[in-house]
């Protein structure tokens, strides 16, 4: 039976929770990471409608993408917000998972699905996600041992990098040790000097996945003490980032890809600020609030900026810059984010009915 754990490990595998913004809330926020899941409902919100659907779906898990909790509750009262629905989720006994701006900055996450779904080729982040704390686990293990220690590690979603999976080094070299007294050695006799073939296997793992990392490498390793290292890396976390920038096909005007747009994204609610007749190749892209990507955008080379929600100087400046800029709806936009967590939960975890959320944009 598959538990809530193993679907939170599957959505931070997808998702690392390390990509979330400072000021984000993700993961589980309500719950018991032992409880069974035979049913998911996944939503852009938790709302009463969403918990509705999922007793009637028999969904004991709800995965959204906005949180339900933004900062700390200090009371679990009736107020009709957040408190009100964590009531509910509980009597219910429904547990929720959050996966927000980590997935909008995910490799292959919202904004590169959205990207894809707009018809964008070559898309990259608008906004790298250079800062995120990447790490370097080395790990020393005896050669017949390694490919099983390699499986653990990546069971746990270590190696990534970009759309490449089980990523490592290894190299070959002879371990020495001297087992005393009390220790029980996998090799080797206590008191005697030993010389063990072993391999140094290395891989990139995101901070936040560490502790997973370690625990399942120790479990795969034979030794009694496993000789490992933890080493912070500077590098950009591949693929990952805000945004997206990609270049269409055919080159369009603004006006057109502003059809285009509302087609894919079934909203006729989008407005343009700026020139509807200026020649568009390459665009830029923010799902949610991404107003403020605007300037970079513009310093990438867009001739497009598309996001959810755009602000009355955000609008000025697309006009000064000759630059046109669509706000296509915080709703519209982040909505596929559903058909996305879907498409990975039914994809890693066969055994799980997952049920999409009918739900409407609340400014309709």
């Amino acid at each position: 039976m598959t538990t809530v754990r193993e679907i939170v490990r599957v959505l931070d595998r997808f998702a690392p929770p390390a990509l979330a913004e400072s000021w984000d809330n993700v993961g589980l926020l309500v719950g018991d990471p032992a409880q069974p899941v035979e049913a998911v409902l996944v939503a852009l919100d938790c709302t009463p409608a969403a918990l509705a659907q999922a007793a009637e779906a028999g969904a004991s898990l709800l995965v959204t993408h906005h949180p339900l909790i933004f900062s700390p509750l200090k009371r679990l009262v009736e107020d009709g917000g957040a408190a009100s629905q964590a009531r509910a989720l509980i009597r219910q006994g429904c547990s929720l998972i959050a996966v927000h701006t980590n997935l909008d900055s995910a490799p292959e996450g919202l904004n590169a699905h959205v990207a894809g779904l707009l018809g964008l080729r070559d898309a990259r982040p608008l906004a790298s996600s250079a800062a995120r704390p990447l790490l370097k686990l080395v790990v020393y293990v005896p050669e017949a041992h390694a490919d099983a220690v390699r499986a653990a590690l990546a069971g746990a979603g270590a190696g990534r990098i970009g759309n490449y999976a089980e990523c490592t080094f290894s190299a070959r070299g002879v371990g020495t040790f001297r087992p005393e007294a009390g220790a029980t050695p996998y090799l080797g006799t206590p008191g005697q000097l030993e010389r063990v073939a072993e391999a140094r296997l290395e891989t990139v793992v995101p901070k936040a996945l560490l502790g997973g990392a370690i625990t399942a490498m120790l479990a795969a390793h034979p030794y009694e003490e496993v000789a490992y290292d933890v080493l912070p890396l500077e590098n950009a976390w591949p693929g990952a980032g805000l945004g997206r920038l990609g270049a269409l096909a055919e080159p369009t005007t603004a006006g057109a890809f502003l059809e285009h747009a509302g087609a894919v994204l079934q909203t006729d609610r989008l407005r343009l600020a700026g020139p509807a007749d200026r020649p568009v190749r390459t665009v830029a892209l923010c799902t949610g609030s991404g107003g403020d990507l605007l300037e970079a955008a513009i310093h990438a080379g867009a001739d497009l900026y598309l996001t959810g929600e755009v602000k009355h100087h955000h609008a000025l400046l697309a006009h000064q810059r000759g630059v046109p800029v669509i706000d296509a709806g915080h709703y519209p936009t982040e909505r596929p984010a559903a058909d996305l967590l879907a498409a990975v939960l039914r994809r890693e975890c066969p055994g799980v009915r997952v049920v999409i959320a009918a739900e409407t944009d609340p400014w309709a």
